[in-house]
């Protein structure tokens, strides 16, 4: 679609009254989900870039661990020696 077919609609939509526009939004709800589902089928995983919050979780979990220093507590020890 055109800009200027656009502002075409656009101004057409202006002119409708209240209950029009409220028709117009019942005829475009189903047209417009079907697009966005559609949409986000088409989309792959690795087109979405992130990872899933667990994911996430794991790789700052082996971050962490791979900077770990040798001979500090871990956090369970340091929980276990402060409910002792």
């Amino acid at each position: 679609m055109s800009t200027q077919t656009l502002e075409q609609v656009k101004n057409l939509i202006d002119e409708l009254g209240p209950l029009e526009q409220a028709r117009l939004l019942e005829y475009l709800t189903p047209k417009i989900a079907r697009a966005l589902a559609s949409a986000e089928q088409e989309i792959t995983p690795a087109e979405r870039g992130a990872a899933t919050p667990w994911q996430e979780l794991f790789r700052i979990g082996d971050e962490i661990a791979a900077t770990e220093q040798i001979g500090t507590q871990t956090m369970t020890q340091a929980v276990i020696a402060m409910r002792r």
